[in-house]
C-alpha cells in the first residue's frame, strides 16, 4: 500500500533530457500546475515529487486535498496529513476539501476538519464515510453559513437542523445516505441556498421524510434516487417539486407514490424510473386508485414538455395502464426516446410512441431493474409514427417470436425510418458461424 511519507522520500529522477531540450511540463507557471493538481488524488500529486527537484515540495502548495483513508496503513498517519495540510493553510483560503474515511474516525475529528475548512473559505468540500453502521452527527456550525462554498458533497452521516444557514455561493449540493434530525433540517438547507442549481439526493429507504419539499428558484438539475426495495411500504411517501428553472429530471424511486412539480412545465430532459408504490395488488384500474391516476397524470403532464427522455419498462407499464382510463397528454417537443425494457413486453411502446408526435429517435436498451408491476396487454391496431427516422435497439436480439415482433411493428409502421440499428446475440453469432 502506498504511504505518503514513503513518497516525500523518493529521490527525484534524474533528467534523461538532453541540456537542450525544453522541459515544457516545467515550465508551467505554479498556478497551472495546481490547477492540474487539484482534478488528480493527493496520493497522486505527492508522488510527482519524484519528477523533478523543483517539485520535491511542490505538492504542499497545493490548495486542496483528495484524500481516502484506504490509502494508509496506519490510521494515525491518515489523521496527521489531513491535520498538517489544514496547518499549513492557516491564513489562507483553499479551493478542495475532500476526505472519504469509515466508521473507525469520530465524528469529532470529522466535525474538526470541515469546520477549519470552512473557516479556511473552501470552495469545494466533499465528505464521505463509505462504511458507517450508524448515523455519526455533523454538526459544525460554520459549514452552514461558509459564504464561500461553491459544491457540497455529504455521504452516511446525519445532520441537525441549525438554526441559521446561510450558503449565497452554493450551486451543486450532493447527499448521499444522508438522516436529518427532522424534515425541516432538509427544507431550511435547501430554502437558504438561492443560487443552487444542481441537487443530487440518494435516500435511504427510511429517512423519516413522508414530504420531501424541493423549492428553489435557481434550480436547473435534480436527481432524485431511492433505489429498489423488495418490502412494500402501504404509506405514500412524497416528492414536491416547485422549480421554475428546472431543464434536467431524473428519478429512480420505486417507493414514493407521486412526485408533484407544481411550476408550469419546464423539463427539457428526464430520465424516469418509477411505478409510483404501485404493485400488481394495488394497480391503477382499481376503483379505489383514482387518485394514484390523478397522481400519475399531474406528473405527466408536469414532464410533457420534454426533448429527451430515457424511461424504464416499469414506469412504461404504469402509463400503459393509466392510458387505458385516461388520455395520456401529448408529448409534442419530445425529439428522443430511450426505452430500457427488461423483457419484451413491447407491446406497451405504441400506446406512449402515438402521444410523441414528433419523435425522431427511438433507443431500445435493456434495464437491470425487474420490477413489474404486474398488467395485461391487450391487443389494439396502431398507428403510424411518421415522424422517426433513427431506430437503435441496443438490446442484443436472440431471435425470438417476441424481438422479431418488435422490429417487424417499427418496419411496418414507420413510413420515414432513414436507419434502423440492431445487433445480434452471441448465441446467435455462434450458430451463424
Amino acid at each position: 500500500m502506498f504511504t505518503f511519507m514513503d513518497a516525500a522520500r523518493v529521490k527525484p529522477a534524474r533528467s534523461t533530457n538532453p541540456p537542450s531540450e525544453v522541459d515544457r511540463l516545467s515550465s508551467l507557471p505554479d498556478c497551472l500546475i495546481f490547477q492540474i493538481f487539484l482534478n488528480i488524488p493527493t496520493k497522486d500529486v505527492v508522488q510527482t515529487s519524484a519528477l523533478s527537484t523543483r517539485w520535491t515540495t511542490l505538492w504542499k502548495d497545493v490548495p486542496g486535498l483528495d484524500l481516502d483513508a484506504e490509502d494508509f496503513y496506519i490510521r494515525e498517519t491518515f489523521v496527521s496529513f489531513v491535520d498538517n495540510f489544514l496547518e499549513r493553510n492557516r491564513g489562507s483560503s483553499i479551493h478542495l476539501f475532500k476526505v472519504t474515511y469509515d466508521y473507525s474516525y469520530k465524528p469529532d475529528l470529522v466535525n474538526r476538519w470541515v469546520d477549519t475548512a470552512a473557516r479556511l473559505k473552501v470552495e469545494h468540500l466533499d465528505v464521505s464515510d463509505n462504511f458507517s453502521e450508524w448515523d455519526p452527527m455533523m454538526n459544525p456550525t460554520v459549514l452552514y453559513t461558509c459564504s464561500n462554498l461553491v459544491s457540497l458533497r455529504l455521504v452516511g452521516m446525519g445532520l441537525p437542523n441549525p438554526e441559521h444557514v446561510s450558503l449565497p455561493s452554493l450551486k451543486t449540493l450532493v447527499l448521499i445516505l444522508i438522516e436529518f434530525t427532522n424534515k425541516w433540517a432538509f427544507e431550511n438547507l435547501i430554502s437558504k441556498c438561492p443560487v443552487l442549481e444542481n441537487f443530487c439526493f440518494e435516500r435511504s429507504y427510511d429517512d423519516g421524510i413522508p414530504i420531501l419539499r424541493v423549492h428553489s428558484k435557481s434550480l436547473l438539475t435534480f436527481m432524485h434516487d431511492a433505489g429498489y426495495h423488495e418490502d412494500y411500504d402501504e404509506e405514500d411517501r412524497f416528492v414536491v417539486i416547485d422549480a421554475p428553472m428546472l431543464k434536467y429530471l431524473r428519478i429512480s424511486d420505486d417507493r414514493t407514490s407521486s412526485f408533484i412539480k407544481k411550476s408550469p412545465p419546464s423539463v427539457v430532459e428526464a430520465d424516469i424510473d418509477t411505478v409510483f408504490n404501485l404493485t400488481s395488488e394495488r394497480r391503477i384500474g382499481i376503483a379505489n386508485e383514482v387518485q394514484k391516476r390523478e397522481m400519475v397524470r399531474d406528473f405527466l403532464v408536469g414532464i410533457s414538455k420534454v426533448k429527451d427522455m430515457s424511461i424504464s419498462s416499469s414506469a412504461l407499464e404504469v402509463i400503459y395502464d393509466y392510458a387505458r382510463y385516461v388520455q395520456l397528454p401529448v408529448f409534442r417537443n419530445l425529439y428522443t426516446l430511450c426505452v430500457r425494457f427488461n423483457s419484451y413486453m413491447w407491446e406497451m411502446l405504441p400506446v406512449f410512441l402515438e402521444v410523441c408526435p414528433n419523435l425522431k429517435t427511438l433507443v431500445v436498451g435493456t434495464s437491470e431493474n425487474y420490477l413489474m408491476v404486474g398488467i395485461t396487454v391487450i391487443a389494439r391496431p396502431w398507428n403510424l409514427l411518421s415522424s422517426l427516422e433513427h431506430v437503435d435497439i441496443e438490446r442484443p436480439l436472440k431471435g425470438e417470436a417476441l424481438e422479431m415482433a418488435l422490429v417487424g411493428y417499427l418496419l411496418e409502421n414507420s413510413p420515414n425510418l432513414k436507419k434502423l440499428s440492431l445487433s445480434l446475440h452471441d448465441s446467435l453469432k455462434k450458430g451463424k458461424s
